[in-house]
């Protein structure tokens, strides 16, 4: 929900919201596939007495081990490139709170 009232840190109506749509999507991807790799953990635990799917977990926390690098460095770009943008201009998309479930 948007403040109106001009206080607090949410922005009000016609201020831009800090992060675009893409560089938040980052971060959270990032965030819920690094949750994920740790409940890999408590997963392979568990299936430490069934070869076939342990190999299934461990090749599925390697994959997202490696989503999350590859998410970083694009997100490193994006932050980047919003740093520069502020200056100025703003890009489509950015400007507007995309409305999720959550709190940003």
């Amino acid at each position: 929900m948007m403040n109106t009232s001009g206080t607090g840190n949410i922005p009000t109506r016609g201020e831009s919201f800090p992060l675009d749509n893409l560089t938040y999507d980052l971060v959270t991807i990032i965030q819920e596939k690094s949750k994920a790799l740790e409940a890999y953990g408590r997963y392979c635990e568990d299936a430490r007495n069934d070869a076939e799917v342990l190999r299934a977990l461990e090749q599925i926390r390697r994959d997202d081990a490696a989503h999350i690098q590859q998410l970083t460095q694009h997100l490193s770009r994006c932050l980047q490139k919003t740093g520069s943008s502020a200056q100025g201009s703003s890009a489509q998309g950015q400007g507007q709170p995309r409305t999720t479930q959550g709190s940003r």
